[in-house]
């Protein structure tokens, strides 16, 4: 069984978007033979501490992180733009200090940059940037939206932010959900990471336990979004591979690059 943790994980807590039950989250994570497991909720850390304690009972090491939004711009500035206002980045607490960090930061995406979603901004993200391990998350990460608006040249510049605030720290991350933007993006992003000298990770985006849970998930979104069961014609953003897959499986989606899954590895440890 290769080695493998999943760190991009959407638990009960992510409001109307997340169906993982945490006890039922942390008992598949054993049985499938991982030995740690990340939460990182949207926007909040409100199942932080239930996930801890029953992590630590299952002898599961628990990541501690979150999903946060990054304000396009400054986080205080509240209007209403083109398509969305921010971007979506994965922030995993290393040490005391990174969780401190982490605390703060969601703390100040509610008190300060609160526009339909709790977001951060660059400036408060490099203030408190100890401490923390960063990833460039899904399609609505700054880097994949880059990559699929404006290029390769655009990706480096932000890439380079990212690489001089967090140096070793910050990782590109590689999703493979059957999506075609995905697999473009995925390309670029291998590249990218080759010129630039930084680590890939494989992650799901799991959003639920079981692959049969897809349909409950459905309803749950459905739910948030307002889009009606029977409207066939509005495209849903999951494709129903959003669950807690196995190490093989991981293995499987990402055959040309074990290095992508082996990085969750060390990730893990630093932690």
């Amino acid at each position: 069984m290769p080695d493998f943790t999943h760190l991009h994980v959407h638990t009960q807590y992510s409001i109307l978007d997340g169906a993982a039950n945490i006890e039922l989250l942390m008992k598949k994570t054993k049985e499938l033979g991982m030995n740690a497991l990340a939460i990182t909720d949207h926007g909040n850390m409100y199942g932080v501490l239930k996930f801890f304690n029953v992590a630590k009972k299952q002898g599961i090491k628990p990541i501690i992180g979150c999903e946060v939004y990054v304000a396009k711009e400054d986080r205080k500035k509240k209007e209403k733009t083109k398509g969305k206002h921010y971007f979506h980045l994965i922030l995993l607490a290393k040490n005391q200090t990174g969780y401190q960090n982490l605390a703060r930061l969601v703390s100040l995406g509610y008190l300060e940059g609160f526009y339909y979603k709790p977001r951060i901004d660059k400036e408060i993200l490099k203030k408190y940037s100890e401490g923390l391990i960063v990833s460039s998350a899904c399609l609505g990460g700054e880097i994949p939206q880059a990559i699929i608006n404006y290029g390769e040249e655009k990706a480096r510049e932000v890439i380079n932010w990212f690489k001089d605030v967090f140096k070793d720290d910050f990782y590109l991350e590689l999703q493979n959900h059957g999506i075609e933007d995905q697999q473009m993006v995925n390309k670029t992003l291998l590249k990218l990471a080759k010129e630039n000298e930084i680590k890939v990770i494989a992650t799901n985006d799991v959003h639920y336990i079981n692959e049969g849970d897809s349909s409950a998930h459905d309803i749950l979104v459905r739910l948030n979004t307002g889009i009606d069961i029977d409207d066939k014609n509005e495209k849903m953003k999951y494709t129903g591979r959003e669950y807690l897959k196995t190490p093989e499986e991981m293995a499987g989606l990402f055959p040309d690059n074990p290095e992508a899954l082996a990085n969750t590895m060390e990730i893990v440890e630093k932690v």
